[in-house]
């Protein structure tokens, strides 16, 4: 076999796992006909340390599910995408709205160009975080225990003090607000 049938084998081989794997996560674990418990024994065994049954349909996942862990009594409402290049660590007792978006990855620019090359940067969000429909969360940040993301902020630093955040970029509007369900 040639070297070019051997990398076009190669590269079909590494297609398939991938698409395979995109399959059972994002449209058999994502689809409305799957229970709640199956989702969450599904998302494990695909590697996702998922602590909780709480994830309803139409997660999309992107990239390696082993950089999601999620904490015990989180919701991740509907339509969530997670990408996973870089490390994504959810604490407990979190509240996720629709269609809430992580991103952890970026491309570095040199003079010389853009690199093709994704650099993951880890996202940790706190424990007892609400965010509201359709927040964006950009690799690198911190969100600390306590907060509270209004909709539609996009989040591009630390929430580094409990409270109330919201905006493009988000801003700390309101302090010490209590988000936790107790």
């Amino acid at each position: 076999m040639s070297d070019l049938a051997k990398r076009v084998v190669r590269e079909l081989r590494i297609e398939f796992a991938l698409l395979t794997r995109r399959t059972l996560l994002n449209v058999v674990a994502g689809s409305n006909l799957v229970p709640r418990p199956l989702r969450w024994l599904i998302y494990r065994a695909c590697g996702m340390a998922v602590h909780t049954p709480n994830v309803f349909p139409g997660l999309e996942i992107a990239g390696q599910p082993r950089n999601l862990t999620v904490g015990t009594r989180t919701f991740v409402n509907t339509g969530c995408f997670f990408e996973l290049v870089g490390e994504v660590s959810i604490g407990r007792d979190c509240q996720l709205g629709m269609q809430t978006m992580v991103v952890t990855s970026h491309h570095e620019s040199t003079p010389a160009g853009i690199s093709r090359r994704p650099v993951g940067l880890a996202v940790r969000i706190g424990d007892r975080v609400w965010t509201g429909a359709r927040v964006t969360i950009l690799p690198g940040v911190t969100i600390a225990d306590d907060v509270v993301l209004a909709a539609g902020a996009v989040v591009t630093a630390d929430c580094a003090e409990p409270g109330v955040y919201a905006g493009v970029p988000a801003r700390l509007v309101r302090s010490s607000v209590k988000a936790g369900v107790r």
